[in-house]
């Protein structure tokens, strides 16, 4: 059976499934070019994935959205002042689609059949009648995708924990080998016992974020980064105005949202950036820990499966995964808000079935998005005036220039799954001295505070880091941090945090050849076993996706070269010549 699933709110994303696997993946600001874009019904991610997939609507066996949004049409019975309000909308141009959630809540129904008209919705979407749709819980079909991608036969804790969807921000299950036991959230929420959002450690997260003058649900990664320059002088404070009940449920001392921000804007009132940040940093870390524990107690657990935009935390990530007793825990890749269109397809597969029915494994591959072939990316660049330099060896000739201090960009294969660039489009560079840092930031027009992240070969990862096994399949896609050995500290000082550790990639040949290839051949030539890898994209824009993006991006002076199977790609006639010494180079040597 194909299965589409669909997030259509902040972040939005859709995913084709067949007989279970997965067969594409793409976020739609990948495709718009509008940073974490959604809150719409139409969104050009379903026909991305359609393509992709060479699939048409009408093949389509069953579709599964979140409770976001849906076109005013096919609401049952909407009441007469909303009509009013929506016909209003229309007509000045506004988004007409209305939150299902909402709807739930309003109406106290969670049957999506009694308020949408599925009749109407199948001919929006021009599915076939037999098409059968549903919805999904949000944290559930965050659950989902960590469910399917680990193959923990029992004494797992599949958790997700953000700043909240239908009813929740925190929400718990506990896998026996048989089934998955609800422990904390669920239906529930939606509209009889809703969480108190003003316990969300994930929205003081995001207020945080807001308060330094970043923007929310968007640079909380720039404050992790600054958190590593501060002194943490109010985190207990923060910490103890939650507290985790017998049950496992979160509770603070605040009412609302409006006492959460009074109070965040109270005990941060004459502190430096950088001692809010680490406030923050570490008063998450201490909820959070003690939110699993709890829960540990109640089922003890040897296995985590983590998913929601709180989990992004690479920091908080470490520590959960140094809990004594902790086997190995899982970050999904795409683990906010985009993620839940993996999860809405992983449950239109399921549709009533068992969920032990459900084909588990570790997450194959996370390209999962468009590929395009070598010949589009020359053809693009030759028309665009730059310069194509073929070569067999272009994996050893990128390395050449890497080892010369140039800046480059791999485009290959299909594109990442998720937030991280993870070798398809991602930006190169050596990691030897710590001033590339503000070369990239100044070229690149970002303002980071961590240090960029390193790739790895899977043979030298032990080399390099101290790589607890509860976090080497985490290393797979760079959702934890880990300890930077002693000796490299000062080899690599470009990817080392000032804590000592680093959010190593670790890269298998099987996964991304021309990848693993890079770092081998940058290996061999210079004995530094890593290279920085940081996401293709100028500050506030998505990942690059196309051909003629990476392409634009080098005329503009992001990076020096590009790199693809086939070649060496480049703007002007400095960078050709030292891409022609490059490949003359590899020759000699094969020679």
């Amino acid at each position: 059976m194909i299965t589409l699933g669909v997030h259509n709110g902040h972040d939005a994303a859709a995913c084709l499934m067949r007989d279970g696997e997965l067969v594409a993946f793409c976020k739609e600001e990948r495709l718009t070019r509008v940073k974490n874009d959604g809150k719409r019904f139409d969104l050009a991610a379903i026909d991305e994935v359609l393509r992709i997939g060479r699939v048409a609507r009408r093949d389509l066996g069953a579709v599964c959205f979140t409770r976001k949004k849906f076109p005013f049409h096919v609401y049952r019975r909407m009441p007469l002042h909303k009509r009013m309000r929506h016909a209003a909308r229309q007509f000045n141009g506004r988004n007409r689609d209305i939150t299902l959630e909402g709807e739930m809540g309003h109406r106290r129904v969670l049957a999506a059949d009694r308020i949408l008209d599925m009749a109407a919705l199948r001919a929006t979407l021009g599915l076939s009648e037999a098409c059968v749709i549903d919805t999904v819980n949000h944290d559930y079909a965050h659950i989902l995708g960590a469910f399917r991608y680990t193959d923990w036969p029992s004494e797992a804790l599949y958790l997700s924990c953000d700043g909240g969807g239908d009813g929740t921000q925190y929400s718990a299950y506990h896998f026996n080998g048989a089934r998955l036991e609800l422990l904390i959230g669920g239906d529930d929420c939606v509209f009889r016992q809703p969480q108190n959002p003003g316990a969300s450690i994930g929205l003081v997260y995001a207020y945080t974020t807001e308060y330094l003058g970043f923007r929310k649900n968007r640079h909380e990664g720039k404050v992790t980064g600054l958190a590593a320059f501060g002194e943490p002088l109010r985190a207990q404070e923060l910490a103890a105005q939650f507290r985790i009940d017998a049950d496992g449920t979160v509770v603070s001392a605040f009412a609302d949202l409006r006492a959460l921000r009074d109070f965040l804007h109270e005990i941060y009132a004459g502190l430096t950036r950088e001692q809010v940040a680490a406030t923050v940093q570490q008063a998450t870390e201490t909820v959070v820990v003690r939110w699993v524990t709890r829960l540990r107690e109640i089922r003890p657990s040897r296995y985590l499966g983590l998913a929601g935009g709180v989990f992004a935390n690479v920091l908080l990530n470490q520590k959960l995964a140094e809990l004594p007793g902790i086997a190995e825990i899982f970050v999904v890749p795409p683990m906010s808000d985009e993620g839940l269109a993996l999860g809405a397809a992983i449950q239109a597969e399921i549709g009533g079935n068992a969920l032990t029915r459900l084909p588990r494994g570790r997450l194959p591959s996370i390209y999962q998005g468009a590929e395009h072939p070598v010949a589009a990316l020359r053809d693009t660049a030759e028309m665009a005036g730059a310069h194509f330099c073929g070569t067999p060896d272009a994996a050893t000739a990128a390395a050449r220039l890497l080892a010369q201090g140039r800046i480059g960009a791999i485009f290959s294969q299909r594109m990442e799954m998720g937030p991280r660039a993870l070798g398809a489009r991602s930006i190169l560079a050596t990691p030897v001295e710590r001033v590339i840092n503000d070369r990239l930031n100044e070229r690149l027009e970002r303002t980071e505070f961590m240090p960029f992240a390193p790739c790895v070969l899977e043979e030298d990862a032990d080399r390099v880091f101290t790589i607890d096994p509860a976090l080497r399949e985490a290393c797979r896609f760079m959702t934890v941090t880990t300890p930077v050995r002693p000796e490299f500290r000062e080899r690599i000082p470009a990817v080392v945090h000032v804590d000592g550790t680093a959010r190593p990639q670790i890269v298998r040949d099987r996964d991304n050849p021309l990848y693993a290839a890079i770092i081998r051949a940058y290996r061999d030539l210079t004995g530094i076993p890593c290279l920085i890898n940081t996401s293709f994209n100028a500050h506030e824009e998505p990942i690059i996706n196309t051909p003629g993006e990476a392409v634009n991006a080098l005329r503009e002076d992001r990076v020096d070269f590009l790199v693809c199977a086939d070649g060496l790609i480049v703007a002007n006639e400095v960078m050709r010549a030292e891409a022609r010494d490059a490949i003359r180079g590899c020759a000699m040597a094969a020679a």
